[in-house]
């Protein structure tokens, strides 16, 4: 059990030291909770820092990410091109979304493997 108490303590304080910033106009930030979401809320991260952040994410905690749907949390944008004029398979998908918790983190660490 302290084994996997220490993985929860290392991803929290990873996350809190790495990524947990005050934002521009904030006065202080973020309270970091088990439940603090990279991916909706009051503050989720940009796509391109959501890759830097899992990437580093499963090298450091060694996680297979092999079950790890990057879209599921960061979804592709539209973009400035509607849809109605790109061709069919251009056309993209309107997802919200999902959130993406620093629990999840740490349980998938524990697991060695992405569990969501």
């Amino acid at each position: 059990m302290e084994l996997k108490d220490d993985i929860a303590a290392s991803v929290m304080s990873w996350y809190e030291e790495n990524y947990n910033q005050k934002p521009l106009f904030a006065k202080k930030k973020p309270v970091l909770t088990l439940e603090t979401s990279l991916s909706t809320g009051h503050y989720p991260w940009a796509r391109e820092t959501g890759d830097e952040i899992m990437t580093e994410y499963f090298s450091r905690f060694n996680v297979d990410k092999s079950g790890f749907d990057f879209f599921k949390y960061w979804p592709p944008s539209k973009g400035l091109i509607p849809n109605f004029l790109r061709s069919k398979e251009l056309k993209v998908v309107n997802r919200r979304a999902e959130p993406l918790t620093i629990d999840m983190l740490i349980e998938s660490a524990k697991a060695g493997r992405w569990l969501y």
